[in-house]
């Protein structure tokens, strides 16, 4: 007997409309990512943990410093937001970690030896962020306070994010660092054969091409058009979280597409996935990305906080700390399997943070895209990136 079934829309593709946090993590998501899309590189970011840290360092912001971050973060903190943000962090992690998918997220708060920090900060931080204080020597030996942080990183990324802090980054002036992990490995609902994988071209920004090993299938998926791309989605098996590519409908179309992503944007675009049975080639690939987040954050709009006037009073009393730097990693790796994709961000401050298939679209993904990883329950992107050229694997 035939089936006849309709293409469904995707409604959980659009943010929760009762939570706040959501939409302004995805605006700083959008924001972050033109700041930071310079050149013609491939980008991978996961603006879902670099707001947690920021959110760390928001807990003891006062004043106008506390105002810019919370303008740079599209939110208004009051009492409520870390209880709203811990319960996020729950409810992503029940998500992700079901049948041999994992999201992990971990957070750390480092002090100076004997250097006093405000009671209630400390309670937040621990309670909360699971951040309890750890003690470290940064005046008498810099060094092995950066050992001993990246590896805690390095832990909470299954090795995938190694030295967070360089050399030199950490030194006596460090009174307090805080650090955000993130790691995730999600199998596909549907998983590409190996054996369907196949060397083809991939048009880069200059015109030339690079081969790339491109894996193969036609299956139901969410999709959707815009007048100048398409868009994918496939889901993690049994997680609700969602790999979503945007392609460009033109090989130099990307950046138009990416002038053009805004939080709106975004949810209207995936507010609007149906299922279609869809003939997708994608590159198997690999990226890693690595960012100093001073001066992109400052013109984003939060500068007082790296200057002598900032003021973290929550955290010590005036006149007291400023950030000094703040740093990011992050990596994802694309294959037939799933995905697995990790982060790390770290704040250092120092003295005055089943369907009836209609004919198949085909998705043939050979030039620069952006992609998302995101909780499509919900609608948090917890990765942003885009492939400008694939490595050979």
């Amino acid at each position: 007997m035939k089936r006849f079934v309709v293409p469904v829309l995707l409604a959980a593709a659009l943010p929760a409309a009762d939570s706040r946090i959501i939409p302004a993590m995805n605006a700083f998501a959008t924001e972050s990512y033109r700041q930071l899309a310079q050149g013609d590189a491939n980008l991978i970011l996961s603006p879902f943990n670099i707001v947690t840290a920021l959110s760390m360092a928001l807990a003891g912001a006062r004043g106008h410093t506390a105002a810019e971050i919370q303008s740079v973060l599209h939110l208004r903190y009051d009492a409520t937001y870390d209880a709203d943000l811990k319960a996020l962090l729950a409810e992503l992690a029940n998500a992700g970690n079901t049948g041999g998918n994992e999201l992990l997220t971990a957070n750390g708060l480092w002090v100076q030896k004997g250097f006093a920090i405000e009671r209630d900060f400390a309670d937040t931080l621990t309670n909360t962020y699971h951040a309890p204080v750890t003690p470290l020597d940064f005046i008498g030996n810099p060094d092995a306070a950066r050992s001993q942080i990246n590896a805690w990183t390095e832990e909470h990324t299954k090795d995938k994010i190694k030295n967070l802090f360089s050399p030199g980054s950490l030194g006596t002036r460090t009174r307090l660092v805080l650090t955000a992990a993130i790691y995730f490995y999600g199998k596909w609902q549907d998983p590409f054969l190996t054996s369907r994988t196949e060397p083809a071209p991939f048009v880069l920004p200059t015109g030339a091409t690079a081969q790339a090993n491109f894996m193969n299938q036609t299956s139901p998926f969410g999709y959707t058009e815009t007048p100048s791309a398409q868009i994918l989605e496939m889901r993690y098996a049994g997680t609700g979280i969602a790999f979503d590519v945007l392609l460009p409908k033109t090989v130099t179309g990307l950046p138009d597409l990416e002038k053009s992503l805004t939080a709106e944007n975004l949810a209207g675009w995936l507010g609007n996935l149906s299922i279609r049975n869809v003939q997708v080639s994608l590159p198997k690939f690999r990226a890693e990305s690595e960012f100093s987040l001073g001066k992109t954050l400052s013109i984003m709009g939060m500068p007082t906080a790296f200057t002598d006037k900032a003021d973290f009073s929550g955290i010590v009393p005036k006149p007291g700390l400023a950030i000094s730097e703040i740093v990011h990693k992050a990596f994802v790796d694309v294959s037939e399997r799933g995905t697995e994709a990790s982060a790390a961000t770290g704040i250092t401050m120092r003295p005055t943070a089943v369907f009836r298939p209609k004919q198949a679209v085909v998705f043939r993904a050979d030039h620069p895209f952006i992609f998302l990883i995101r909780d499509t329950r919900n609608g948090v992107v917890l990765f942003i990136g885009r492939l400008m050229n694939p490595r050979p694997l």
